[in-house]
């Protein structure tokens, strides 16, 4: 359940943050701006749609089928832009601007997929500092497509890097921030779900990058089964 709550208040405040760029003319609420709000409420519809009345926790259910990638992509971080600038953090990217048969053929999850990218851009966007920077690119490299996203935040300790992606870890340079914990776990989830990964490279004091790679090739949701019947996919 933590992880269902978890992932619909993500793409709410998405939704918010642009709501109120739109009011107070921070940013145009351009046709593209607002199918990025659109998609944002569309996940957390999908989401509260895998709810089902009188169960004690929400079952994940990935959907793999051919999608639009470089939308999906290109949507999601858009709609993160306006959580930047209310951060005070420069948001830098370079989206998958193709829109050729390689993005539409793509398989996977599109709600997954877009979870992969709030979850990894909104833990930048938390630990960067007010005028710092956010790099996000996302291009094919041998038949996979490689998201990274790079920030100008602390950095990872060795220590921290070892369990970055554990379940309601937060690391040392967690105090001060808002979170649980279980973002960047699910995003590990998610990556591995779609047969790809995600890494991490930092030092303390010179900031992250996180790579995802997801090969588009459709595979069956990895899930466990609980005693009482949930599923999880932590």
């Amino acid at each position: 359940m933590n992880n269902m709550i978890h992932e619909v208040k993500n793409h709410l405040a998405v939704a918010v943050a642009n709501v109120e760029a739109f009011r107070d003319g921070v940013f145009e609420p351009s046709p593209a701006r607002l199918e990025a709000v659109l998609q944002a409420l569309a996940e957390v519809d999908v989401l509260l749609g895998q709810l089902p009345h009188g169960m004690a926790a929400a079952t994940l259910v990935a959907s793999m089928k051919p999608m639009d990638v470089c939308s999906v992509i290109t949507n999601e971080v858009l709609a993160l832009e306006a959580s930047a600038q209310q951060h005070g953090v420069t948001f830098e990217v370079h989206q998958c601007e193709s829109t050729g048969e390689a993005c539409r053929r793509f398989g996977g999850d599109p709600t997954r997929v877009a979870e992969i990218v709030n979850n990894v851009v909104s833990n930048a966007i938390r630990y960067t500092p007010a005028g710092g920077r956010i790099e996000v690119d996302c291009r094919p490299a041998d038949g996979t497509l490689v998201l990274t996203v790079t920030d100008t935040g602390p950095g990872i300790t060795e220590a921290d890097r070892k369990r970055i992606f554990d379940a309601g870890y937060r690391g040392e340079a967690s105090g001060g921030t808002s979170g649980s914990g279980l973002g960047l776990a699910l995003a590990k989830r998610f990556a591995e779900e779609h047969g790809g990964s995600i890494d991490v490279m930092s030092a303390p004091g010179a900031g992250a990058q996180f790579a995802v790679k997801l090969p588009g090739t459709e595979r069956r949701a990895i899930s466990s089964v609980g005693a009482d019947g949930s599923i999880s996919l932590l």
